[in-house]
């Protein structure tokens, strides 16, 4: 396991064999003073760099039963207690599984607060379960989460 830091959302990816790399260049709209850090995931993933609150990574699913996990710290590092605004990850389909949870395996909820000062775990995992059928099969493994201000 290796440490990284950055925010995440993903630009759509291409899986065009089994055996190929999945590789991520990520941004987001992001509460002032919130970021993610403390970065910790799979062996099979690859930190390229990151750049205020992006995030540049590849993951490798070779095989079916493969998978890679991101496990990471939301920070509120702002003066004010901040909100989930909005989150997308994609929906489970017949090659590929997703999670988007707390690290305890919680749901995310939309309006679930972060405390100025304070931090939650969040764990991303991408799943691969059944053998990719289809010629240039398009793979999307992003996810986003939108933070605003408690009101």
């Amino acid at each position: 396991m290796k440490y990284m830091r950055g925010l995440v959302l993903a630009i759509p990816l291409v899986l065009g064999v089994v055996g190929s790399n999945i590789s991520d260049v990520k941004n987001i709209n992001s509460y002032k003073g919130v970021y993610y850090d403390n970065f910790n995931y799979t062996d099979n993933v690859t930190f390229k760099r990151t750049e205020g609150l992006n995030l540049d990574y590849d993951a490798s699913l070779r095989q079916v039963g493969d998978y890679y996990e991101i496990i990471f710290d939301v920070i509120n590092d702002s003066n004010v207690d901040v909100e989930i605004a909005n989150f997308k990850c994609n929906k489970d389909n017949s090659y590929i599984d997703y999670e988007l949870t707390y690290e305890n395996g919680k749901e995310i909820k939309t309006g679930d607060i972060i405390k100025k000062g304070q931090s939650k775990k969040i764990k991303y995992y991408v799943h691969y379960k059944n053998p990719i059928e289809e010629d240039n099969y398009q793979f999307d493994s992003s996810f986003s989460i939108d933070y605003e201000q408690v009101l």
